[in-house]
């Protein structure tokens, strides 16, 4: 199945009043509704601003949003328990240094290797 992307060129778009954009601490456990309520905050604010022209209708767009966020927030907790697991196997080299530390620098290193943002 091939997907057509249509790249927006104007500038990019301010967040509608009301709607920030935080960074979520490590390790902070995020619930089913929290991610629904954010896939609609993203949907309505592209709705909102003109960015999106849901063929299918705005639920199913938020659906496919929905999926997204919970692939993403997958995809990085698989990326963060493998720094674990490296960190654990070299524990005995960093004894010593912070643990927290290193294992964001190693989760860093294996998100740059594999294109993966943070």
């Amino acid at each position: 199945m091939t997907r057509r992307v249509t790249v927006c060129t104007s500038p990019v778009p301010r967040l509608p009043a009301g709607v920030r954009l935080t960074m979520m601490p490590p390790n902070v456990r995020i619930f089913e509704g929290e991610i629904q309520r954010m896939a609609t905050s993203v949907v309505s604010a592209l709705l909102k601003q003109g960015f999106v022209h849901p063929r299918g209708g705005e639920k199913e767009l938020r659906d496919r949003v929905e999926a997204i966020l919970l692939d993403n927030l997958k995809a990085e907790d698989a990326l963060e328990q493998e720094a674990e697991e490296l960190a654990s196997k070299h524990s005995r080299q960093l004894a010593g240094m912070d643990h927290r530390k290193i294992v964001a620098g190693i989760k860093a290193r294996l998100a740059k290797e594999r294109g993966f943002v943070l």
